[in-house]
Order: structure tokens, then C-alpha cells, then sequence
């Protein structure tokens, strides 16, 4: 049964991404929703549109002499041998593996996922860096059936896409494609369902910070990672 995408980007963060004003690392977060949104790839598209409408009304009127150049660049074209247009090939998607299990990645995000660095495992829960993060920390995070990620709040923003599988936390339960955002006002506790492990795409501005706990003593280590 297909999982119907029930949590979005926002519009804002959609027309930045059409604008091409997101940083990087937010971007690709947002380009690998589309790819697994029906929703947002019809809103992206009209956005798109939209965009290219403003633009074409806002371009100045042609001077008399720029006319003239244009007509003269057409009539060249024109003359022109024919050429077939060239098709655009996709990227093929890729798999990563993580506790002997297959994952396959969606296209905006495969070139990344290809380069990712050494998976860091506590646990049920494994991260590995990819080398898409700017300024802010972008990677893989894997977390087995059955497994909590302990109760933390954010010292700045999180972006958590879910890729395959099921998380849920206080707030709901989040499938592939849905896209979690959290600031420091929030905190919550992840966990999978006990038959079900998840792999997400995780986007930090600043490390996580454990509330509970013997897990506290990771914090000041987090640096190191990070």
C-alpha cells in the first residue's frame, strides 16, 4: 500500500526552492520530497510557471535596434542545419545498505548518497555523513525496528525527510516522503514500530541536545561529529 505524503515543506519554503534562494543543503532536502510528493511535483510545476509568467512581464520593451538584431539571430537560426533535440538522462537511482538491508534512494538525492561517509553506529541507530553539507550537517540516519532516539530538543533547526519506512514521535507518525521540520521550541522522542526499521535524510543547523539520561554524556561529544 502506497503511503499518501501527509507533511509538506510549506509554500514559503516552496517558493524559495523555486527561486533558487534555499541554501544547498535545505534544497536538496526539499528536491528529494518533490521526488517522492505527487503533490508537491504539481505544485512545484505551477510555481514554475507562475515564476516564468512574472518575468516575461516585467522584461522591457524590445528597442528598434534590438529588434533588428533579434530578427537578424532568427533568420540565422533558421538557416541553420536541423538538429535533434537532445534527451535528458536521469540519473540512475542507487541503493545504499545498511544492516543488511537495501534501501533505494530517489534521484535528487542519489549522487550524495553514493559519496556518503562511514556509517557511525550506537545501538539501533547508525549515521553517515554525505558530503552535501555547506554550513549546515546533512546525512543518512538509520534507525532499526523497535528503536528510540532518545528525548531531545534542537539548539537550532531540523530538517528529517523520511526515505523508507516509519517514525513516529508525540506529534504523529511520518512515512516515506513526509518531511518533519523542528526548531529549538521543540522537542520530541523518535521511535520505529517494533516490524519496521527507517532510513531518513537529516539536515542540522546545530548538534541535538539529550535531555534524559545517561545518553546526556553524548553532548559535549557531538562536536566531534558534527
Amino acid at each position: 500500500m502506497t503511503h499518501a505524503v501527509k507533511y509538506h515543506p510549506g509554500m514559503m519554503l516552496m517558493e524559495q526552492y523555486v527561486e533558487g534562494t534555499l541554501s544547498a543543503d535545505v534544497a536538496l532536502a526539499v528536491a528529494t520530497h518533490i521526488d517522492l510528493c505527487p503533490h508537491c511535483q504539481r505544485l512545484c510545476q505551477d510555481l514554475h510557471n507562475d515564476h516564468g509568467s512574472q518575468l516575461a512581464q516585467l522584461e522591457p520593451a524590445l528597442s528598434h535596434n534590438e529588434t533588428e538584431f533579434e530578427q537578424m539571430l532568427a533568420f540565422i537560426t533558421e538557416q541553420a542545419p536541423q538538429q535533434k533535440p537532445v534527451k535528458r538522462v536521469q540519473g540512475e537511482m542507487v541503493t545504499v545498505t545498511i544492516n543488511n538491508r537495501e534501501f533505494k534512494i530517489p534521484r535528487a538525492l542519489s549522487r550524495m548518497a553514493q559519496q556518503h561517509g562511514k556509517w557511525l553506529q550506537l545501538g539501533g541507530i547508525a549515521t553517515a555523513k554525505l558530503p552535501a553539507g555547506d554550513k549546515l550537517h546533512v546525512s543518512l540516519l538509520y534507525i532499526n525496528k523497535g528503536t528510540e532516539v532518545p528525548n531531545h530538543t534542537h539548539l537550532g533547526m531540523e530538517l528529517t525527510l523520511v526515505l523508507s519506512g516509519r517514525i513516529c514521535d508525540e506529534n504523529g507518525e511520518y512515512g516515506a516522503g513526509d518531511l518533519l521540520i523542528n526548531s529549538p521550541d521543540d522537542t520530541h522522542t523518535p521511535h520505529t514500530k517494533a516490524d519496521e526499521d527507517c532510513l531518513c535524510l537529516s539536515v542540522l543547523s546545530a548538534p541535538l541536545k539529550f535531555n534524559k539520561g545517561l545518553v546526556r554524556l553524548l553532548n559535549p561529544l557531538q562536536q566531534f561529529f558534527y
